[in-house]
């Protein structure tokens, strides 16, 4: 035989070998494929799948309601309502926070209740942004002994209107109770918060301070009612630091 036919032999054998292959992978794909469910795209068979952490990318929807566990917020909303409760079975500050707005939140919660015996009803961090909150409430029935409790507690974020809010945290016979509403640069923020306003709110009374407007920029408290501090003359502070405060059409007195 001659070097040609030996080559083309030798190709024949080549394409035979590889078809054989391929069939072998083929038949292995069909009986993987045969021993397991259908994927369904379309979410119409099969039970619902896992919710899925979206990283902030997602838009979440619909009503929270939990108990005992810190309701988180780091990405886009647009919840009509957010219901937490911290009860005091709870007896560590740790992981007692109701509500925690961090970097990222952003977008619309139509309503917000919170009830809190362990200590701070929302904390609004740096990053949180172009939120506005549509009503509902905050109050605080108790604490952990040793708590320094405020009822909405910012530290920073920008665009954030709170409208139509009660927050009632003050308790005559408790020691460390801070603020219904605590607006200043804190924790780990860079900036103050910034256009950070308290619309049409009722804030109780007995609280060292009822509300207390620190280092911020345009933040404050427009057409709200604010019942008599603890400390009457504390009953709207308003800090040095605080730039552009807002104090507009708010009613100070007895309640």
């Amino acid at each position: 035989m001659g070097p040609n036919a030996r080559r083309s032999t030798d190709g024949v054998s080549a394409r035979t070998a590889l078809t054989c292959v391929a069939f072998a992978l083929f038949l292995g794909v069909t009986q993987l494929a045969s021993a397991r469910p259908l994927l369904d795209f379309a979410g119409d068979s099969g039970p619902p799948s896992a919710p899925v952490d979206r990283g902030g990318h997602g838009v979440l929807t619909g009503s929270i309601a939990q108990t005992d566990q810190t309701w988180t917020c780091r990405g886009p909303v647009d919840l009509d309502s957010v219901s937490v409760t911290m009860t005091s079975a709870l007896t560590s500050r740790r992981s007692g926070d109701a509500v925690h707005l961090e970097p990222g939140c952003t977008g619309r919660i139509g309503r917000l209740d919170v009830v809190t015996s362990v200590a701070d009803g929302v904390k609004v961090a740096e990053g949180v942004h172009d939120l506005g909150i549509g009503g509902g409430s905050v109050r605080c029935a108790g604490k952990v002994a040793d708590v320094h409790q405020d009822g909405v507690q910012v530290m920073g974020g920008a665009r954030i209107t709170l409208r139509g809010l009660r927050i009632d945290c003050g308790r005559p016979r408790d020691a460390l109770i801070n603020s219904n509403l605590f607006i200043k640069r804190s924790g780990s923020s860079v900036d103050p918060p910034t256009d950070v306003v308290c619309v049409d709110c009722f804030l109780g009374g007995s609280a060292a301070h009822t509300a207390s407007i620190q280092e911020s920029v345009r933040s404050g408290l427009v057409d709200s009612h604010l019942c008599a501090a603890k400390y009457s003359q504390l009953t709207l502070a308003i800090g040095p630091n605080a730039v552009d405060p807002v104090d507009v059409g708010n009613a100070i007195g007895a309640c």
